[in-house]
């Protein structure tokens, strides 16, 4: 009869296993998911085994007549902070009640603070243990503190897969509480008594005590296998779907998580001092006088006089100018061969998709080599002495007109770089571009009608977005603009010393500062309506407008060259003797012309050449993905070619390519860090250099990783407000 029962009920297990047709079903069904399972448990032993190490060594403290004997340690006040509050700030993130916590707090709203009581539960226990670890309890190192801060990490993740704490610490709940009823609760609540019990009496069992990291990877591999299935049967609401998720994802990352951590605190009080003045996190090597040379502009720094801070603040701003230049330059040149590539000229259009494809195709990386390298054979011999633009047939008294002296002409170019002729003050430039913006806030202003709806600012913050409200809606949108433009010529002003000397930092902050609260005021009067403007497009009045415009740049370019022009002066008599020198002291007289070094040029044209196939892509695929219909429309309004791309197919087109545009702007601040190919002085380049002499590897690191990721941002910030500008207006 037993016999019978066994094999009854062996036969129903084995009708419950999925039925296998092939061998590689059988490897799908059964191998990979046992293989899967066995490999997890390797990484979750693993890593909490080194994990538990590290921790109980960094919380060993061995202190003999007043001195720590254990150099890896670390107060348990360090410990605590930094370890748990790791573990918080994963349960926040999972939990995600932080901006709905702010808000309740923010408008004092006690029903909004109290369904963030999770959260608010997560960050008592924290405080709580902080202070139990600290002034109450002495837990042994060797288990006790290991099993406190992992079962802890434990129970955190058990409790966001329940998802029940804000049902527990319901009032009306807690006085309705029955176990029976409330298993789900009834589990999370015996897990902490569960833990808590443990971690105070966990010397007196000692199949845990002596083996934490297989029991703990026991309970996390258990919990993961129950509720990975447990979701796998999605019978929950989307939203609790979604929660558990991360919770899972959370406690099968926890080893991995907790053993990077500890490694680095590890590392930061290595036993090897070698090890240890790699990692140790302090930057005062930075106070210190650098001893190698780079080519930085317009701030100069010189090799074992300057610190290590101001070589990197130049190579920041070499970084900087080379991206900045490259992304206006890709952008032309990219939007161009884009809209070429949909000529219907065969030829054009055929130029077009080869340049994208060739250089699309490319690695930047042999792009600037070749770009560094052809112009360094092809370009002339700085002794060459050879000059563009040379106006030999003006005659002399027109050349002293204009200030040419001993220049050979405007452009003088050789394999040591180009010098381009330029203003004579560049005070008077920007008083020139002062004039234009000016007259296009009074255009603007005489353009300007009365808007529909006039919103009025109600609270204190929309009073600060719009200040000169009270002005009234014509005065108001032309006070902002010439707010703007005296924001932009501070910005000028306090921008110019920071970059070109060797402090200016909190001036260039606060002008900073400044120009982007005249952006928000500039922003906030379009977005309320009070810029709605009545453009006179007939002839007489674009014939007007385009005659106004000549006129105002004509008198512009008179400023900006009213201290004359500074023309490229070749030198070959340094001491004016009337004998020539030898020409290995030929030079570009100082303070002439404006120099672009050959390092600068490769980048720049590496970069631009390199981004510009991107971009073409993004504006063809932008504009044939607009309805056939709009452009259509434009020719039925008999409009030409260029005022079809203009002022139809190109505003629309852009609503779809900023967001393109963003990411390839990132690349190209990220993409020149390939500068140390041409030689040119960047981030990257300046770093790796102190890593080589230095050694101070994580220091370093960090600083470059931080100054990468606070550039990109920047660049994101600037471009999401330009996308929320683009894409204001619902089409």
């Amino acid at each position: 009869m037993g016999s019978m029962v066994f094999e009854g009920s062996r036969g129903s297990i084995v009708n419950l296993l999925p039925v296998t047709h092939s061998p590689r079903d059988f490897l799908r069904v059964y191998i990979a998911p046992l293989l899967g399972i066995y490999l997890f448990w390797l990484y979750s032993n693993k890593f909490l085994g080194m994990s538990i190490s590290y921790l109980s060594t960094m919380a060993r403290d061995i202190t003999i007549a007043g001195t720590q004997m254990n150099t890896s340690y670390y107060p348990m006040e360090r410990l605590a902070l930094i370890v748990g509050g790791v573990i918080l700030i994963c349960f926040l993130l999972v939990q995600n009640e932080i901006p709905t916590l702010l808000r309740g707090l923010r408008r004092r709203d006690s029903n909004v603070i109290s369904e963030c009581s999770s959260s608010i539960f997560a960050i008592l226990c924290f405080v709580l243990s902080y202070f139990l670890l600290t002034s109450v309890l002495e837990l042994t190192p060797g288990a006790q503190i290991p099993f406190f801060f992992f079962g802890g990490a434990i129970v955190a993740g058990v409790l966001l897969l329940q998802d029940n704490l804000g049902e527990i610490l319901s009032w009306s709940n807690i006085r309705s509480f029955r176990p029976r009823e409330n298993l789900s609760a009834l589990i999370s609540i015996g897990s902490i008594v569960l833990f808590a019990a443990l971690t105070l009496n966990l010397s007196m069992i000692p199949a845990i005590s002596q083996d934490i990291p297989t029991f703990l990877s026991g309970v996390i591999f258990l919990t993961v296998i129950y509720w990975g299935w447990r979701i796998s049967q999605e019978g929950m609401k989307p939203a609790v779907q979604a929660k558990r998720t991360a919770a899972l994802a959370y406690l099968a990352l926890l080893p991995f998580i907790l053993y990077l951590l500890l490694r680095v605190l590890y590392l930061q009080h290595d036993p090897d001092p070698v090890m240890q003045n790699r990692w140790e996190v302090q930057f005062d090597f930075m106070d210190k006088v650098n001893t190698f040379k780079i080519n930085p502009w317009p701030m100069e720094v010189v090799a074992n006089f300057d610190e290590r801070w101001l070589f990197l603040k130049a190579a920041i701003i070499n970084s900087a100018r080379v991206t900045l230049l490259s992304i206006v330059l890709c952008v032309i040149l990219g939007t161009i061969v884009g809209v070429t590539r949909l000529s219907s000229n065969k030829l054009a259009s055929t130029m077009a998709t080869v340049y994208v494809e060739v250089f699309r195709n490319l690695p930047l990386a042999v792009l600037l080599f070749l770009i560094a390298t052809q112009y360094g054979i092809q370009a002339p011999l700085f002794i060459h002495e050879t000059f563009l633009f040379t106006l030999e047939w003006l005659p002399e008294s027109a050349r002293e007109f204009l200030g040419m002296g001993q220049s050979g002409g405007a452009v003088f170019y050789s394999n040591q770089g180009i010098w381009f002729v330029t203003v004579g003050s560049y005070q008077r430039l920007v008083m020139g571009l002062v004039a234009l913006a000016l007259l296009r806030a009074g255009l603007r202003h005489m353009d300007r009608v009365e808007p529909r709806f006039i919103v009025t600012p109600n609270t204190p913050l929309e009073h600060v977005r719009r200040p000169f409200s009270a002005l009234g809606w014509r005065i108001e949108a032309l006070v902002a603009d010439i707010f703007l433009i005296v924001a932009a010529v501070v910005f000028i002003d306090y921008l110019v010393p920071f970059v070109s000397t060797h402090g200016g930092g909190t001036e260039a902050l606060l002008a900073i500062a400044l120009i982007v609260y005249a952006l928000s005021v500039t922003s906030r009067v379009d977005d309320d309506g009070i810029n709605s403007l009545q453009i006179d497009d007939s002839e007489s009045g674009l014939r007007k407008r385009f005659t106004i415009w000549v006129a105002a740049f004509a008198v512009a370019a008179g400023i900006a060259v009213s201290k004359g022009l500074s023309w490229p002066e070749y030198l070959k008599d340094w001491d004016g003797d009337g004998i020539i020198d030898s020409p290995g002291s030929w030079d570009i007289a100082e303070g002439t012309g404006f120099e672009i070094t050959p390092f600068f040029l490769a980048m720049m044209l590496g970069l631009t050449l390199f981004t510009a196939s991107t971009v073409a892509e993004i504006v063809r695929g932008s504009i044939q993905a607009l309805p056939r219909g709009q452009v259509e429309a434009a020719i039925s309004l008999a409009l030409n070619p260029f005022q079809r791309l203009r002022l139809v197919i190109m505003p629309q087109a852009l609503r779809s390519m900023v967001p393109l545009l963003n990411n390839q702007f990132m690349n190209v601040w990220k993409n020149s860090s390939l500068a140390v190919i041409v030689a040119y002085s960047d981030i990257f380049y300046v770093v790796l250099v102190m890593m080589n002499n230095v050694g101070k590897l994580i220091p370093l690191f960090l600083l470059l990783l931080i100054t990468y990721q606070a550039g990109s941002l920047a660049i994101s910030v600037v471009m999401n407000w330009y996308n929320s500008r683009v894409t204001s207006v619902k089409i």
